[in-house]
């Protein structure tokens, strides 16, 4: 009875100290919350970085906004939690500046959407990016991490850091061998921009599987090349120093198949 007595007593303390280990440690993220940068799992989702291009941006649109997303550790709070997002590179070679090339992350105008709302663990913040001239010729890096204030301490250690690239400058989607070459043939910086600017499609990072609308797509691409061709003096070209004869095409010539 005693051997009994002594193996309950002693599973009645391990089960205590284990109550005690679990209120602890809800105790201290519910008192010392986190936020770090969101990882997508095996390549995919939100990775480390994102790579902008505003050729891919209508011409007469001059920003354009990113999201990033966070995620917090601890409960959710009932009450809005900013959060503190710091440029690391500023003054860097190839740094993008406030003002210049994005929207500083303390502008009044969006100040408010960098904050998790009550009862949530999870928030997308705007990252606001600016044509300015200086991305015709060239790239900008805008590298960021979070910061501690009195709603949060920084998370995980290896996702405290996010970098977002810009450039004007025209630049081969990734899947384009292995996908939009199928509807629109070989790549082109300008056939890029016709399809970008008067075709009006410009989401080369997703994949459509309605060929009905893949179809209506390369349709729209040879109708409006035509109109683009018929109201230049000389054809749509990849090469800007070629010179047409009147009706004249060559092999740098914008075609779709």
């Amino acid at each position: 009875m005693k051997k009994l007595f002594n193996y309950i007593l002693g599973i009645c303390i391990i089960l205590g100290n284990m109550c005690a280990c679990q209120q602890q440690g809800t105790e201290m993220y519910e008192n010392d919350p986190r936020i770090f940068f969101a990882r997508g799992d095996r390549g995919y989702g939100q990775q480390d970085s994102i790579m902008h291009s505003f050729f891919t941006v209508p011409e007469d649109q001059d920003r354009d906004t990113v999201f990033i997303e966070l995620k917090t550790m601890g409960f959710p709070a009932e009450v809005y939690r900013p959060v503190k997002i710091i440029q690391t590179n500023a003054g860097a070679v190839n740094a993008a500046v406030p003002g210049i090339h994005y929207v500083a992350f303390d502008d009044p105008s969006i100040a408010n959407q960098f904050a998790v709302a009550p009862g949530k663990v999870a928030v997308k913040i705007p990252v606001i990016l600016l044509r300015d001239k200086s991305l015709e010729t060239g790239k900008v890096r805008l590298e960021m991490t979070v910061g501690m204030n009195e709603y949060f301490q920084p998370g995980i250690d290896k996702d405290r850091n996010f970098m977002v690239q810009t450039t004007a400058m025209s630049e081969k989607p990734t899947n384009w061998d292995t996908y939009w070459i199928y509807t629109f043939g070989d790549w082109g910086s300008k056939k890029m921009w016709l399809i970008v600017n008067y075709v009006g499609y410009s989401n080369f990072d997703e994949s459509i599987s309605d060929t009905g609308y893949r179809d209506y797509l390369k349709l729209k691409a040879h109708t409006k090349l035509a109109e683009y061709n018929q109201t230049h003096t000389q054809p749509l070209c990849e090469n800007p120093n070629q010179h047409h004869q009147p009706g004249e095409t060559c092999k740098d010539c914008v075609l779709f198949p």
